[in-house]
């Protein structure tokens, strides 16, 4: 009976201890679970026993590192939570994502890099590192070659600029991703968003890309007029930190952050302006009646390039004094030029004559004569009965092409008796010039050119009438040259460009070479190179510092003319001098980048610019298909066609590049580089084939057949992972006679 009983207890203290066994061993059904490392994601080292570095667990898309060392891992997988994001993340995000398909050195270079900068427990991890180097020597290179890796690739900010290209109605943005050292990099995904009454290209109001080394450019056009905000938003990546028995990191994926973003003012439509002054203050009867009209534009608002608007004109006659007293109608603000005559008619005003003009530019004058039909050839005559007469000229939106129609929100009209002999209704001056030459030497001799309007005809013959309370014509207007720059260092010269519309005050980085008279009339001046001043001495004016001069037109006023400055900062009305001259004629110099690519690798060609610019040139990169050694270049197909890169004009010395292609054939590629003026004038280029311009693309090697080998039987060791590895060892042992049972359980820790 006692054995019986003994042998009973021991029954149970083995089934007790199986069941201990199984739960060690098991884990519970709730908690899900990762699988092992794939062979050649990790290396083995001795620490107590067998451990290795490298990846520790792995699902379906991700590697999992160890970050607690010192703990044993179970393989359950916990709460995630993401690391917050700073450069490390950045870098070992991209690290995890970047190499999965890496080496066993790779993965145990990344764990490596994931204690280094994440350990819970650096102590303990510091005890292993010295024993993992002295194993693998060569391994604290290749972290340390990962991390500078990851920080040339991981994005830490994106960047969007904005361009105008036509006044503030269409431009373009770029966009660049940058790293933590602020260095372009390439592949990152991005999306470009525009808030405001614009679009892009596609009529969109975001477009997304991928980044390159090079900015990525994007045409915007206006779509009605205000502020529009450009930002930029970019993929960056994460990683999350997994609780377990020792805690892991993985991967986290990337997400959309934030760039930075550019403020600018955008404007659909533009307002042209019309400005009249009668030809001669005083028509005989019987003689022709004809104005000169000047078209103008608003301020802040651009005139397209060559677009041309149709203007009409109507003159009125036979005005007694009193109308001419009572002063100027108006066109109100939303009044059409049809709706303004139909109220002048009301009010007993008839055309008597009409006119006919066209204008491509703002600053053009017309002289129109009155002819008596709308569209007629007939001239029109003054009246024998006399009276005052006056303009009114429009740009109406009905009478203008389709395409003028696209750039006119509506009617612009001129004022009723807005000019008249009798009153003190004072004109108003158009002044445009352009200096001879934009760029000079210390040394050089500069002058410009000034084109002025809008005064009347007989201005400064008109000695005033106290009667009418006009006072005298001012007799002339002067020209003042202004200095500005760094005497003593060219290159800080940039810094002093010219701004504002007002000169600026005198010191040591701004001066005032001269000022100059001449005779306060409607016409051509040159200032400088001989040419007299209204005293009739010669002026000239010689540049004898680098820096900028800008020449100053001030008209002070009378009592039939406003007063009219030029703008300071009117860059048509400016010298650029140098030290030293600079080449006329600019040279190209261009280089393909790399000059060998396999079939599917990107390339791309520089080029060199050197000497002076024009302003608004740009450079056009085509790169034409593969052909053999033995084909003729240039009569095939392009992988780019003719990609326009713009150019700084106020640059000695620049290089641009081309964006990144690729050939889905092997061969030669040829590329041409242009430098082109903004009319399209080719300035410099190159023939196909020369030196440097050329890049061959081969064919990738065939990959070698692996032998085939006999299959082994796998080995399942017990291996523990990541950074410390886990075994589990069991022993049972059962006594018999009141022995009772032995349950030995051996638990490694790394």
């Amino acid at each position: 009976m006692v054995l019986k009983r003994m042998k009973a207890a021991v029954g149970a203290l083995l089934a007790l201890v199986v069941t201990l066994a199984m739960m060690v061993a098991a884990r519970p059904a709730s908690a899900a679970t990762l699988p092992r490392p794939d062979p050649g994601t990790y290396l083995p080292y001795q620490f107590g026993g067998t451990q290795i570095i490298g990846a520790m667990a792995k699902d379906d898309t991700n590697y999992y590192y160890c970050i607690e060392a010192g703990v044993q891992i179970d393989y359950r997988l916990g709460a995630a939570t993401k690391v917050t994001d700073n450069d490390k993340a950045r870098r070992l995000g991209w690290l995890m994502d970047h190499y999965r398909g890496g080496s066993a050195e790779d993965h145990a270079a990344i764990a490596v890099l994931a204690h280094d900068h994440f350990d819970l427990k650096p102590a303990a991890w510091a005890e292993r590192r010295a024993v993992i180097m002295a194993a693998y020597p060569a391994l604290a290179a290749k972290a340390n070659q990962l991390w500078a890796e990851a920080g040339e690739h991981a994005p830490a900010g994106a960047t969007i600029e904005r361009t105008y290209a036509e006044g503030i109605r269409e431009g373009k943005v770029t966009v660049s991703v940058t790293n933590a050292a602020g260095k372009r990099i390439a592949g990152i995904a991005y999306t470009a968003i525009l808030d405001g009454p614009a679009t892009f290209s596609n009529g969109q109001s975001q477009v997304s890309g991928v980044s390159g080394t090079s900015p990525i450019t994007y045409a915007w056009k206006a779509t009605g007029a205000g502020d529009v905000k450009a930002r930029v938003r970019y993929d960056r990546k994460q990683v999350d930190h997994v609780e377990s028995g020792q805690d892991l990191v993985r991967f986290g994926g990337s997400s959309q952050v934030d760039g930075t973003a550019v403020n600018f003012t955008v404007q659909r439509h533009f307002r042209p302006t019309l400005s009249t002054v009668t030809s001669q203050k005083i028509v005989d009867a019987g003689e022709p009646v004809s104005d000169t009209v000047t078209a103008g534009v608003a301020s802040g608002h651009h005139w397209p390039d060559g677009l041309e608007l149709a203007a009409e004109g109507w003159y009125f006659d036979r005005l007694d004094a009193d109308d001419v007293e009572d002063g100027p109608i108006m066109p109100k603000g939303d009044e059409s030029a049809q709706e303004f005559l139909e109220r002048l008619r009301k009010a007993g005003y008839k055309p008597a004559a009409y006119g006919t003009t066209t204008f491509t530019a703002p600053g053009q004058s017309r002289d129109v004569q009155a002819v008596t039909k709308p569209g007629g050839d007939e001239p029109y005559r003054a009246p024998a009965a006399g009276g005052f007469g006056t303009w009114v000229w429009a740009f109406e939106l009905d009478g203008q092409s389709a395409k003028a129609k696209q750039y006119l929100e509506d009617d612009v009209v001129s004022g009723f008796l807005e000019y008249t002999e009798t009153n003190s209704n004072r004109s108003r001056l158009t002044v445009e010039s352009t200096v001879t030459e934009h760029t000079g030497v210390v040394g050089s001799e500069i002058s410009d050119i000034i084109t002025v309007a809008g005064f009347p005809d007989d201005h400064g013959d008109f000695r005033g009438d106290d009667e009418l309370g006009i006072g005298a014509d001012r007799d002339t207007a002067t020209v003042s040259v202004w200095w500005a720059g760094d005497p003593d260092d060219q290159a800080n010269d940039e810094q002093y460009r010219p701004q504002g519309a007002e000169p600026p005050a005198e010191d040591e980085h701004h001066r005032l070479v001269g000022t100059w008279e001449y005779a306060a009339v409607n016409g051509r001046i040159r200032v400088g190179a001989g040419a007299p001043d209204v005293n009739g001495d010669p002026v000239h004016i010689v540049a004898e510092n680098h820096g900028w001069y800008v020449f100053v037109w001030n008209f002070e006023g009378d009592d039939r003319v406003m007063p009219a400055t030029s703008p300071y900062d009117d860059a048509w009305e400016r010298v650029r001098i140098w030290e030293v001259a600079k080449p006329r004629v600019p040279t190209l110099t261009t280089q393909v980048k790399p000059d060998h690519v396999l079939v599917g690798e990107p390339f791309h060609d520089t080029a060199r610019i050197l000497g002076d610019v024009p302003e608004g040139a740009y450079v056009t990169f085509t790169a034409y298909e593969a052909v053999g050694p033995d084909d003729v270049p240039g009569v095939n197909g392009t992988l780019l066609h003719e990609v326009r890169v713009d150019v700084d004009h106020t640059l000695f010395e620049q290089t641009v590049s081309s964006p990144e292609t690729r050939s889905p054939e092997p061969g030669l590629v040829y590329w041409q580089a242009s430098l082109v003026s903004a009319d399209g004038d080719v300035i410099a280029s190159h023939a196909l084939g020369v030196e440097g311009e050329t890049v061959t693309v081969e064919e990738p090697p065939e990959p070698e057949e692996p032998e085939e080998e006999e299959p082994e039987e796998p080995e399942e060791p017990e291996m523990p992972k990541a950074g410390a590895a886990v075994t589990v060892a069991m022993a049972l042992a059962a006594g018999t006679a009141a022995a009772g049972a032995l349950l030995l359980l051996h638990r490694r820790r790394r």
